[in-house]
């Protein structure tokens, strides 16, 4: 078997370098001597033959050679701190312990179905639930940090086995006054020409593709003015007639200046899905896939025309409550 010349520790010297810059920073990040790094980088430039490394107004940066080294450094270190984290993930599995993330952006009353899911097994099974967005818990799971997952639909990763466990249809907000908005429902037609307050494409690109592809089946290309962060700074931008934006049904809470309204067809949905990598199919994965699909019993919203939520007296009380933006109504 061929041995690398180049250490793991030397590796991780050379990428801290690269990152601060100096041999001082990286030592105190590591915990080393400036002389302990200062070696480990003239071991990798003595075996290399190479200098990876020049200095620039007292700084280190890397060379066109250590810019390429660097590439493959990082993924020798990426590769072995996956290694550690799926054997130990494996570890926890053969513990009757699983780690599942979720996004916080699910439905609240979905996030509290998964905090409260059960595997029925003949050892105890400890869950411990991981809060991030979609992107980091799908991060976690393919690389094996975490058991399995819940988040925001579609997701594009052939690694994963994905099952929806959860969906409800987007509704508009319109600014009160505009001209739809003594509609009962609103069409696809609707929507062309008017300035779109779109929510969080950056995390969710392949949701708003969804999207945009329903629209484009009617021939209609939203015109997308506004890319709000949350829920929240789109309705602020609805109240203040800058545009209007679609949001699942269980996000709407009343506010004076903002109306709801309903597609007519049905029109595009939100789902939320469970899942884990295809190629770990554990009993006890297996298990909690199967406890997660019964959790969909119960969970879809009625269909027909959206429920006003209860009224809130002003906007400010609403943001005082501290109730998220994806918090359904209680039944």
């Amino acid at each position: 078997m061929r041995r690398p010349k180049v250490k793991l520790d030397n590796l991780i010297a050379f990428m801290t370098v690269a990152a601060k810059h100096n041999i001082g920073d990286a030592a105190d990040e590591l915990g080393l001597s400036a002389s302990g790094v200062r070696k480990q980088i003239e071991n990798i430039e003595g075996t290399l033959g190479l200098r990876l490394f020049e200095s620039s107004r007292g700084n280190l940066i890397l060379t066109e050679e250590g810019k390429l080294f660097h590439e493959d450094a990082k993924k020798a270190v990426d590769q072995a701190l996956l290694a550690e984290e799926q054997l130990a993930a494996r570890r926890e599995i053969k513990d009757h312990h699983l780690l599942v993330g979720h996004s916080t952006n699910l439905p609240s009353r979905l996030i509290a179905a998964i905090a409260q899911i059960q595997i029925e097994d003949v050892q105890p099974v400890r869950i411990e639930h991981r809060s991030g967005l979609t992107s980091t818990t799908v991060r976690g799971v393919i690389e094996g940090s975490l058991h399995a997952g819940f988040g925001i639909l579609p997701i594009r990763a052939p690694e994963l086995l994905i099952r929806t466990i959860y969906e409800e249809p987007l509704v508009a907000c319109i600014p009160v006054g505009h001209r739809l908005a003594s509609k009962p429902a609103l069409s696809p037609p609707d929507f062309d020409g008017e300035p779109i307050i779109a929510i969080a494409r950056e995390p969710w690109p392949e949701r708003h593709r969804e999207i945009d592809d329903y629209f484009a089946g009617f021939g209609i290309a939203l015109r997308v003015t506004v890319d709000a962060y949350s829920a929240l700074e789109a309705l602020a931008y609805v109240d203040q007639k800058i545009g209007i934006c679609l949001l699942p049904s269980s996000s709407i809470v009343c506010q004076p200046g903002v109306a709801t309204k309903p597609f007519s067809p049905r029109g595009p949905l939100r789902r939320c899905g469970v899942f884990i990598r295809e190629d770990n199919r554990s009993p006890l994965l297996q298990k909690l896939l199967d406890a997660s699909l019964r959790m969909r019993e119960g969970m879809y919203p009625k269909r027909g025309p959206v429920a006003a939520p209860a009224k809130i007296t002003a906007w400010e009380d609403f943001r005082k409550a501290g109730r998220i933006f994806q918090s359904s109504p209680k039944k």
